[in-house]
């Protein structure tokens, strides 16, 4: 009995370790599209805002981050680009944070300097667009520019 019990503890410890085998992701399998376009907010270019294209059913996106003339291209994840095809809902936020992308922390909390955390940057797009988006977009092999004119009022 004490054999087995020692073989569950080795094959448990295992499975935490993961033996050194880092899970991969099959992108051939994904019907990956490059999307791209620009965002303004009241006639202005929306700079340093993240863009994500959410599948409605599994809550799935691919993300990315607007330049300096509200310009984005979408990624799957840190190594691919890309979106996968069908109906999405489009989410625009200046205060979102995601980690890799306009973030080096965990989970995009505030940071912490000295003993007062550093206060999160307001919102600058209403909930409209992204909180409770009324935005969508259909992703096709023929249609990857989209371009959104967001208005505060």
């Amino acid at each position: 009995m004490s054999d087995l019990r020692s073989l569950f503890v080795l094959l448990l410890i295992a499975s935490l370790s993961g033996c050194g085998i880092s899970p991969t992701t099959n992108y051939g399998k994904l019907d990956l599209v490059s999307v791209s376009g620009t965002i303004t907010l009241n006639g202005q270019p929306l700079a340093a805002a993240v863009v994500t294209f959410e599948d409605p059913t599994s809550g799935a996106y691919s993300y990315g981050l607007t330049d300096s003339n509200g310009r984005y291209t979408l990624k799957l994840d840190s190594v691919k680009s890309g979106v996968t095809t069908g109906n999405k809902i489009v989410r625009v936020s200046t205060a979102r944070k995601i980690l890799g992308l306009n973030s080096t922390e965990e989970a995009g909390e505030p940071s912490i300097e000295g003993s007062a955390k550093t206060q999160p940057e307001p919102e600058k797009v209403p909930e409209r667009y992204n909180k409770k988006s009324e935005l969508t977009a259909e992703v096709t092999s023929s249609q990857t520019k989209f371009d959104f004119k967001l208005q505060t009022k």
